[in-house]
């Protein structure tokens, strides 16, 4: 045998080495497999000559592979080794060579895959000129080609809805028709093919006769898809869109009952990913609500919601999390409504918001949970739920795919994987729910644990929907719920739209702050004061008397956009009123009570007091007598293009001051950066910031101002930093900075993203913060009187209730000195224990 031949075979067997592990990665999710098949892939490369069929083989096979492993993990690394393949395919692939038409369509797609991902046009104008190559290169009756038409038409689609340029929705359409018209009746991505060209058309809708057309496709398009197969939600949800949209024209009950079919079809097919059927399950509840099935309509929004943690959601990046749940806005707050229009009880309803609610919150505190662990407790059954998670959860591409297997063969194995895949989840569920501790994974919480939770004081939720207002309120004794019809729907998106335009100086202020008042008024009669009624009438609260000092605590939890309502604030003001909350309790905010739960995890202690069987001299007690606390000032009285803060070099020296000796240990950063902030959060208990606060469009790119390593620029600490940090012994952080508990996003109102609470996520049980722009010298202040009334605390009794009680305390100062300047000390809030 000659050497040559020898290193053939050698290749050739490599080769049926790496399409077996890809195999096995495709039957079972084996990431290890994919990843010895993409190790055998370059070792392939790597050993043939650019001329060699095998070498173009080996780089499309590797550009295939890493778009694989990209949507199962989600890193972006692979997706920039899958371009860089596909280039290197492209360039070993000479102009007259068969295979061009195949490397550029390959290339194209992952450009069209990190478009998507990342949304730079960029990487759509590669995606066309490489499609457009692709089809060029392709011969008339090449088998292909319907294909090629397809995804080009698909790219120019998407690019119109980037730029809204006609001609590119033109060009879509006609490569779409071209596509359709060259298929056979039983292609197999005819289906495909339906759906987007009836997607084209009801984008363009220039008469009826689209629309018409547009249904007409999707009617096609679902024909041409079997009952099992994993894309059949997506195609019952988009057909009945469709429909629902002419029958608003044109009240037809045939084209209604159409729809509610189609969204239940689409609700019912298990091997579909869950955020299909999830809104499926949403556009069908709306139909049955409006027909007043009450009934039908709350038991398809619960299971909808029992179905998003299942949502796969834990193997992606932060903004990857926050695009999908986006889509699944609201849904908890319509069941919960839903629910209690339907009779049912207020446990009911809460249960669906515990669930439904906080999921990118919830995922980082189960990783960190001292409760439970299902990764470190029963690794076995955490690696199978979580790659079935992830694999029942991702869309079949159906004419992605760029190996030599056919469109059909890859269908037909998909479903047949999908089908096996769905059952097995169940099968690992069933599993983990028999293993000690975890017999209510991803169900919604007992009635007891909740009940549990009020024993330090009540806790309210308010919902509002367009199908009513409540507030769910949770005692020691039981869960009740009470309508309130004053907090419309309506009117709460007036008022909080109207208090995120609050902000800014001189005369605008003054307007701001005559506004806010009105607003704490409204919400008390059409929330707050209701609730307090309520409370009195249970004996859930104390006394009425403004002198008070003994107050009972409340956590307030706001759904959707009441999610930024002052609670703590609302009411009149005026000396000598008690009709307000900050006279009738201490407030604190947590997103969810599961949320609640985790900030309690640890008791809060300013310092231990020591061991008196300890063999220590007796000057060595003396000297350990307590053990010593570590706190992080982080001050900014002055940042690169940004107003000046006089009030901070006050303030720090407030904070020192206050503190007594032997007591803590203070670290002051006065040119802090954002890499050595986050190490030295980690190591203190208590952190302290002071210092200019921005909110981002992406509320994970909100952020506290600091410098950069020169000092000259300013730098920014992320929410998406902070929330990573893993600390030792956090207890208290207080962000002396503007709109630091504050979500720019109202899609994303029920995740919580601020600094707040990213501080939380970091492991700080308590977090002080500002609902909007805050008034330098009120900030100082609050600061300074909150220090020095915490540090008199001796340790006896409850710690998390001292902290509450105290900053109340601080506020309330402010408060009844400036009692009509709302603005200056409305913001102050404490979220946590």
């Amino acid at each position: 045998m000659s050497a040559s031949s020898g290193t053939t075979d050698r290749i050739v067997s490599l080769c049926n080495w790496s399409a077996t592990l890809v195999e096995r990665f495709e039957r079972l999710g084996d990431l290890n497999a994919l990843g010895l098949a993409i190790r055998i892939s370059r070792e392939v490369a790597r050993a043939t000559p650019a001329n060699n069929p095998s070498h173009t083989n080996a780089l499309i096979n590797l550009s295939v592979m890493f778009v694989r492993r990209f949507e199962r993990i989600g890193h972006l690394d692979d997706l920039e080794q899958a371009i860089k393949s596909g280039e290197a395919a492209v360039a070993a692939t000479p102009p007259d060579n068969p295979r061009q038409a195949d490397t550029r369509n390959n290339l194209s797609n992952i450009f069209s895959v990190r478009f998507k991902r990342l949304g730079d046009l960029g990487d759509l104008q590669q995606a066309i000129k490489l499609g457009e190559a692709a089809l060029a290169a392709t011969p008339r009756n090449h088998p292909r080609r319907a294909g090629t038409c397809n995804n080009l038409g698909n790219k120019y689609s998407e690019r119109f809805k980037r730029l809204g340029d006609l001609d590119d929705l033109q060009q879509a359409i006609k490569y779409s028709k071209a596509a359709v018209a060259s298929m056979a009746q039983n292609h197999p991505d005819r289906a495909t093919a339906h759906n987007s060209l009836g997607n084209m058309l009801f984008e363009k809708m220039g008469d009826i006769n689209d629309l018409h057309q547009a249904i007409k496709h999707g009617e096609d398009a679902l024909e041409d898809t079997p009952q099992d197969h994993p894309n059949l939600s997506f195609r019952c949800n988009v057909l009945g869109i469709k429909l629902q949209s002419r029958c608003s024209g044109t009240d037809s009950l045939a084209d209604l009952s159409e729809c509610l079919r189609l969204y239940r079809e689409a609700w019912n097919c298990h091997i579909s990913p869950p955020k299909h059927r999830i809104e499926g399950a949403r556009r069908a509840a709306e139909l049955l609500y409006s027909a007043g099935n009450f009934e039908e309509s709350s038991s398809i929004l619960e299971d909808a919601v029992n179905l998003m943690p299942r949502v796969n959601l834990s193997a992606l990046k932060r903004d990857d999390r926050q695009y999908i749940l986006a889509e699944l806005s609201g849904l908890a707050a319509r069941a919960s409504s839903i629910a209690l229009r339907a009779g049912r009880e207020a446990y009911h309803s809460l249960k669906l918001l515990e669930l439904g609610r906080g999921i990118i919150m919830g995922f980082t505190i189960d990783s960190r949970s001292e409760v439970s662990d299902l990764r470190a407790d029963h690794p076995l059954e955490f690696d199978q739920f979580n790659r079935l998670r992830v694999e029942t959860g991702s869309p079949i591409e159906e004419t992605e795919s760029a190996s030599d297997e056919t469109s059909d063969q890859f269908r037909n194995r998909t479903i047949i994987r999908r089908r096996k895949a769905v059952d097995e989840m169940e099968e690992v569920l069933a599993r983990i729910h028999t293993l000690p501790g975890y017999t209510g994974f991803l169900l919604p919480p007992p009635q007891d644990a909740l009940i549990e939770m009020a024993t330090n004081g009540p806790i309210v939720v308010f919902n509002s929907t367009s199908y009513r207002s409540d507030a769910i309120i949770v005692t020691t004794s039981t869960i009740t719920s009470l309508e309130l019809p004053k907090l419309s729907y309506k009117g709460t998106s007036d008022w909080m739209k109207k208090l995120a335009s609050f902000g800014g100086g001189g005369v605008k202020r003054g307007q701001d702050n005559r506004k806010m008042k009105e607003l704490l008024f409204w919400l008390w009669d059409a929330a707050v004061g209701p609730v307090f009624d309520e409370l009195k009438r249970i004996g859930a609260v104390g006394s009425e008397d403004p002198g008070d000092t003994n107050l009972k605590r409340i956590w307030w939890i706001g759904v959707g956009k009441l999610s930024m309502a002052p609670f703590h604030a609302a009411g009149d003001h005026s000396r000598g009123s008690n009709r307000n909350t900050l006279s009738r309790a201490i407030s604190s905010y947590i997103p969810t009570i599961k949320a609640l739960s985790y900030a309690r995890q640890a008791r809060f202690q300013l310092f231990d007091e020591y061991d008196a069987s300890s063999p220590m001299e007796s000057s060595e007690k003396d000297e350990n007598a307590r053990k010593w606390n570590t706190r992080l000032l982080v001050p900014m009285p002055k940042t690169p293009g940004a107003t000046s803060l006089p009030g901070v070099d006050k303030e720090v020296k407030y904070i020192c001051d206050s503190t007594p000796r032997n007591t803590i240990k203070t670290t002051v950063l006065n040119k802090p950066i954002p890499a050595k902030v986050l190490d030295e959060v980690r190591h203190h208990n208590i952190v302290h910031f002071a210092c200019h606060g921005v909110l981002g469009i992406n509320p994970s790119d909100s952020h506290l101002v600091l410098l950069t390593q020169d000092g000259k620029n300013s730098d920014k600490l992320l929410v998406r930093d902070i929330s990573k940090v893993n600390t030792e012994n956090a207890q208290l952080a207080y962000l002396s900075a503007c709109s630091s508990a504050k979500n720019s996003s109202i899609v994303l109102a029920d995740e919580a993203i601020h600094l707040a609470s990213g501080f939380q996520l970091a492991g700080f049980s308590h977090v002080l913060a500002n609902l909007w722009e805050t008034d330098d010298r009120a900030s100082s202040e609050v600061a300074r009187d909150f220090y020095d009334l915490l540090f008199k605390y001796e340790g006896k009794g409850d710690g998390h209730h001292q902290v509450s009680a105290t900053f109340h305390k601080a506020v309330k100062k402010v408060r009844d000195a400036r009692p009509n300047a709302v603005l200056t000390w409305a913001p102050f809030v404490h979220t946590g224990a």
